[in-house]
């Protein structure tokens, strides 16, 4: 079963310059620090320079640590998942080609993708690395070629390798609200009806929207339907709305949903 240790431990237990590990293979603080320090200035750079500022951008940048460690996670067992395949090193020309892809469509200079980045490109070689090794191992040992049904085969075997895996987090990344602990009934998949409505990450927003109707789709065979997506603090949740009836309510977390 999946191991989440979620909080706060004294000196001397853990590494304390570890945030977490996976299947005993570590992700450091300073790992951590950088990848959000990227993520954190590409979105000021499209959403402006006061999003993580006041009350409201402090809890922006605590579900943005989130964000970015539930995303080192999976990160970190798909290379685990891909190396004990044989996936283990990306051809330097494959990268360079798209390093240079990156950077003529976007006009880019070398110099310029380091600021926007954060880090020296060295580093963002490294990153792409990791995604061209990602990218071939799920195309060719996880879909075997299967692009129709693409997205629920890699749901579901990424649903099993994540209940097998042993994951341990240091740190308690969650939102401060005095709303969030009314937000959900005990015992059940959905909200209370306490909890109060928060402010969500428009990259967030969409790619919730989008996994909600794809379910939706698959199964009622219908399209065109609406979608209102809510951030309550315990979870965020999908509406699917017919003609200005809600029809169906899911969850959205990691990239995947459930029916509540």
């Amino acid at each position: 079963m999946l191991a989440v240790a979620i909080g706060f431990f004294g000196k001397g237990v853990f590494d304390s310059n570890l945030v977490g590990k996976v299947n005993g293979e570590g992700i450091t603080r300073e790992e951590l620090s950088e990848r959000v320090a990227r993520m954190r200035g590409v979105y000021e750079m499209r959403y402006g320079g006061n999003l993580f500022q006041g009350e409201e951008g402090t809890q922006n940048l605590i579900r943005l640590k989130a964000e970015v460690l539930d995303e080192m996670v999976t990160e970190k067992l798909l290379l685990q998942e891909a190396k004990n395949a044989g996936y283990r090193l990306a051809p330097p020309e494959e990268i360079e080609k798209e390093l240079e892809t990156i950077k003529r469509k976007n006009g880019l200079s070398t110099a310029d993708l380091e600021k926007m980045s954060g880090g020296k490109i060295e580093d963002l070689k490294a990153q792409l690395g990791k995604e061209w090794i990602i990218s071939e191992f799920i195309e060719k040992a996880v879909l075997n070629g299967n692009r129709q049904n693409g997205n629920l085969v890699f749901a579901q075997w990424l649903a099993k390798v994540k209940a097998e895996a042993k994951v341990e987090t240091y740190e308690r990344l969650e939102p401060v609200s005095t709303a969030k602990a009314s937000c959900c009934s005990s015992g059940s998949g959905g909200c209370g009806g306490g909890g109060k409505a928060q402010s969500l990450d428009p990259r967030i927003e969409q790619e919730a929207k989008a996994k909600g109707l794809e379910y939706y789709e698959k199964k009622t065979g219908k399209k065109g339907a609406d979608t209102k997506v809510t951030d309550f603090g315990c979870h965020i949740q999908v509406d699917i709305i017919e003609d200005g009836k809600l029809i169906l309510s899911l969850t959205y977390r990691q990239g995947e949903v459930q029916e509540i």
